[in-house]
């Protein structure tokens, strides 16, 4: 005899209420929900259904009330990574976390339950524990195109580039072809310098794509290191045409402009920066903005951004702005603070996250501009940027005691070195050397070398020492306290420097340097030339192609030997 269907029943109601959800009717699934569990309160799914109905209300207390009960009826994998989607979607990355260990704690073997906690722990800039997690979904399950693919993210992002390449690889020969996979692919090979590789990724990802803005500014980003800007101008310009306001496109379209000296528009563009990073620091100052208007007796507020190089760089602006007439207080890295005071007195400069910095938030100033903002008024041209012998002063009584130290080495000339900068985000792997590779500098006759590495290097310089019999000194307290970094740089007779921050020191004080630049270098250092329009007393010795330092090595110890 066939059974009569029953509207009442827990198993009618649970899936109407289902219905009601998938239609955005969260009232009425919240009703039934709450009938089923008046009559069963370890209702699994319907208290599961009540916690997605209480997000979907913008409830997450309640919500994670009800999945921690349904959780608490009995722990499963499914009920756990169902509920750690849902606190991701809800921004809880922390909570989506938790779960998703509980799940592997449960199952370690499985694969789903490993994936999704490499993935919280990638969103969560874990960049190590993701990739553990991730490496080990797909060993358990080498058809999961999904954890290769987010392998590879995770690799990219810690700036593991050969092994993203390489993890990334098998899912190319996918069918249907992943567009993710050929992307991050793509971005490897960039990272890696195989420029036609990282095109040919790239355009077979852009085929696939409905909207292909983000792979647009990417293969206009490669086509901008290889050297072909007009072919990266070609791609920006698509890539806007698609979505004009898209703030990443403008601010690399920036970076492209910038670099082959077309200011004009390179500034505008960069402006986009504040939409396309992080936008904290702009918020913070909530005075009106500087679009250039007469400051004639105006109090004018200039804010430090980006990094200390950065900083240096664009403070060399700070007496043009002085010249319209305005009354300015400059806010910069704490680092910097005794610098710049002494270089520019009639500028009250306080340093960050100072007592007088908090005070300065809600100041009357009629105007507040980051100070890189300064380049669009002042730097619109070559013609704009002035021949200069320093702008920043080191401490005079500073200088004349590490000259005396210096001497105290002996007859010769003396050279500060780097020979690492930069993190992951910006390049590190293609600006820097192995100190070793330093050899055919560091050996030549007569001089003595002073390192002003500012990472960890004792073990390095050590080596170096054993192995090879090379001296190079190191004074910790030159690296400790910028102002004597700064007296330090004055009182050698040259810095030789890959591009990091010791770089704008010498050039804002005046002094002489040679940059050892990679192929791909950031858009401060130019497509090409000699010069920085920058610094005068700077000098760009360019490597011919990526990870081929031989020769700029060899180029220095020559012109050192000279």
């Amino acid at each position: 005899m066939a059974q009569t269907f029953d509207p009442n029943s827990e198993a009618a109601l649970f899936a109407t209420a289902s219905l009601h959800y998938g239609r955005r009717e969260f009232e009425q699934a919240e009703r039934l929900c709450v009938r089923i569990l008046n009559a069963d309160p370890r209702h699994q799914k319907a208290l599961f259904l009540v916690g997605m109905v209480a997000l979907a209300k913008g409830r997450p207390p309640l919500a994670k009330e009800c999945f921690a009960r349904a959780i608490a009826v009995e722990p499963n994998v499914d009920l756990l990574l169902d509920v750690a989607d849902a606190l991701e979607q809800a921004d809880d990355l922390d909570g989506a976390r938790q779960r998703c260990q509980e799940a592997v704690a449960l199952q370690p073997l499985n694969a789903r339950a490993q994936y999704k906690l490499g993935l919280m722990l990638h969103w969560m800039k874990n960049s190590a524990g993701a990739i553990v997690r991730l490496r080990e979904a797909v060993r358990l399950d080498p058809e999961m195109k999904e954890a290769r693919i987010d392998l590879g993210r995770a690799l990219l992002g810690a700036g593991e580039y050969r092994e993203a390449r390489n993890a990334l690889e098998p899912a190319l020969a996918l069918r249907p072809p992943s567009p993710s996979a050929l992307v991050f692919h793509g971005l490897a090979c960039h990272e890696l310098g195989d420029f036609s590789a990282a095109i040919e990724s790239l355009e077979k990802a852009i085929k696939l794509e409905r909207n292909p803005v983000y792979t647009l500014c990417n293969l206009a980003n490669i086509h901008r290191d290889a050297g072909d800007f007009n072919r990266a101008a070609e791609h920006y310009e698509r890539a806007l045409a698609l979505a004009p306001g898209n703030m990443d496109t403008r601010n690399d379209y920036a970076h492209g402009l910038l670099a082959m000296g077309q200011f004009e528009r390179g500034w505008e563009m960069y402006e986009a920066r504040w939409e396309s990073g992080d936008r904290t620091a702009r918020q913070t100052y909530r005075q009106p903005a500087w679009n250039g208007e007469p400051l004639e007796g105006k109090r004018l507020l200039v804010w430090g951004e980006q990094g200390i190089g950065d900083q240096m760089m664009f403070a060399g602006l700070l007496p043009e702005v002085l010249a319209q007439g305005a009354s300015c207080s400059a806010v910069v890295e704490p680092k910097l603070a005794r610098l710049f005071e002494r270089s520019f007195p009639a500028i009250t400069v306080v340093a960050r996250k100072s007592e007088a910095h908090a005070a300065l938030l809600n100041a009357p100033f009629d105007f507040q501009v980051p100070i890189a903002s300064l380049g669009r008024h002042f730097r619109r041209s070559w013609a704009d940027f002035p021949q200069h012998a320093g702008y920043l002063h080191a401490d005079p009584a500073k200088v004349e005691a590490w000259k005396a130290r210096l001497a105290a080495l002996g007859p010769g000339k003396k050279v500060a070195i780097s020979w690492r900068g930069g993190f992951v985000g910006t390049r590190r792997h293609m600006r820097s050397m192995d100190l070793e590779a330093w050899l055919p500098i560091l050996k030549t006759p007569g001089l003595e070398f002073i390192s002003l590495q500012y990472t960890d290097c004792a073990a390095e310089i050590e080596a170096l020492r054993q192995k090879h019999g090379v001296v190079l000194h190191h004074w910790q307290e030159a690296i400790d306290d910028y102002d004597e970094t700064a007296a330090l740089v004055c009182a050698v007779d040259r810095v030789v420097s890959v591009c990091t921050a010791l770089v704008h020191l010498a050039g804002a004080l005046g002094r002489p340097a040679w940059v050892l630049v990679p192929a791909v270098p950031e858009w401060r250092y130019m497509r090409e030339g000699e010069r920085m329009p920058w610094y005068p007393s700077v000098t760009l010795l360019r490597q011919p192609r990526v990870w081929e330092w031989e020769g700029v090595v060899g180029q220095v110890a020559g012109l050192l030997r000279q």
